[in-house]
């Protein structure tokens, strides 16, 4: 599991970094600069989305009979930190709120590609 995470991890990291490049780049020759750090905010919340999916799913490997109980209050955890977090940079600005859920939207999506890609090429 442990050589798993890592090949994820790198790779998800790579492609985080090149999504980062194109899109602090664009906010960059627009003179939003000062949104870069609330994109990588919404990086932040979605690998703590990701991370806590991934430890519960490895927890609920060693209890099975717990399983439905678990994911129900994972989710739920995942939920209200998203809305706490989202408030907060709601409050900030409309601006701000966009470019933290694009962060998160996008750094989600590269997760969950990038575990479908490796899933795939088991195969």
């Amino acid at each position: 599991m442990r050589q798993f995470f890592s090949g994820f991890m790198r790779r998800l990291a790579l492609a985080l970094f090149v999504a980062t490049v194109m899109m602090g780049s664009m906010l960059l020759a627009r003179g939003e600069a000062k949104l870069i750090p609330l994109l990588a905010f919404g990086y932040a919340v979605a690998l703590v989305f990701v991370w806590d999916m991934a430890m519960r799913l490895w927890r609920l490997t060693a209890v099975p009979g717990r399983a439905k109980r678990q994911m129900m209050r994972g989710l739920a955890f995942r939920l209200l930190v998203l809305f706490l977090l989202f408030s907060v940079a709601a409050r900030i600005s409309e601006h701000a709120f966009l470019v933290a859920a694009l962060g998160f939207l996008v750094c989600y999506g590269l997760a969950f590609s990038v575990l479908a890609y490796m899933n795939l090429a088991k195969r």
